[in-house]
């Protein structure tokens, strides 16, 4: 079985480094390569990616020029690469140990497989303790309805990619539920795989905080309204209850960067929620 790593790179000059690293020191005998999909960079993003394909064949570069966004540069990976199986990370990231090895075997029994997220190497302990540890489990779910992949950490196999199609263009953030929601319909499990670990850097500002937790509320809103016009369970109305009633625990600590970072994260999904019900006509707050 060829394998193929797949990472989509937008202006990661400075972070794709490290994780290049990390995957030049898998110790996989099998057969397999890198391709990094160069996702409109305006930095040394493909210069790097270049140079370190000159010492290392396993590496190539594709362009994905058309449009900056994560799906789009996945697709444009898949589209050059031959293999029978691939597996995902993301540029801001780095693998653990054995990952690639990981990914291989558990590719050889399983259609699609995801891993456990390590959030504790790459973040400060105030930034880790911000959100739950449910990414610590080697698979995730959305709302116990169906189980989900890490989009920093999942692996398919071609057949199953045929089965599921490409990745959904406007997706993002929850493109990785969006395609766990196709494979779930389709029939394909996802298995964990306790050995395919990534370590997960968070987002440290306060502004990336908030447009990603935005966006993952308001997307989480479109899963449920796909959920709900398939006539399959829906998410309960008030699924977030908890949250609102953490939001409010939480605002003394907002005086600490963790806790201001919790905070943030938080508001940011809950009033994207709101935003996202109001858009697709649904209750799912």
């Amino acid at each position: 079985m060829k394998l193929s790593v797949v990472i989509a790179a937008h202006n990661e000059e400075t972070l794709l480094p490290a994780q290049l690293a990390a995957l030049q020191a898998q110790t996989h005998d099998g057969d397999w390569d890198v391709i990094v999909a160069d996702n409109r960079s305006t930095d040394a993003t493909a210069r790097i990616v270049t140079d370190l394909a000159a010492e290392w064949p396993r590496l190539r570069l594709v362009a994905a020029m058309e449009r900056a966004e994560r799906s789009y540069a996945w697709n444009t990976a898949l589209a050059a690469s031959d293999a029978d199986a691939f597996v995902f990370t993301d540029a801001d990231d780095i693998v653990a140990p054995g990952w690639v090895a990981a990914a291989a075997a558990g590719l050889s029994d399983a259609s699609m497989i995801t891993g456990p997220l390590d959030l504790d190497t790459l973040n400060p302990p105030e930034l880790a303790a911000s959100r739950g540890l449910s990414m610590r489990k080697p698979v995730g779910h959305f709302e116990g309805l169906f189980p989900v992949v890490y989009g920093n950490n999942f692996g398919m196999t071609r057949e199953a990619l045929d089965q599921v199609g490409p990745f959904t263009e406007g997706a993002f953030p929850v493109d990785d539920m969006e395609v766990s929601l196709r494979a779930h319909r389709a029939g394909i499990a996802i298995v964990g795989c306790p050995d395919l670990v990534v370590q997960y850097r968070y987002r440290s500002d306060l502004g990336s905080l908030w447009r990603q937790g935005f966006g993952y509320g308001r997307g989480r809103c479109r899963l449920a309204r796909s959920l709900i016009d398939a006539g399959e369970p829906r998410p309960p109305r008030v699924a977030g209850w908890k949250s609102w009633l953490r939001l409010v625990a939480a605002t003394p600590s907002v005086v600490t960067a963790g806790g201001r970072a919790r905070w943030v994260w938080i508001l940011a999904n809950r009033l994207g929620q709101v935003r996202g019900s109001f858009e697709n006509r649904l209750l799912y707050v």
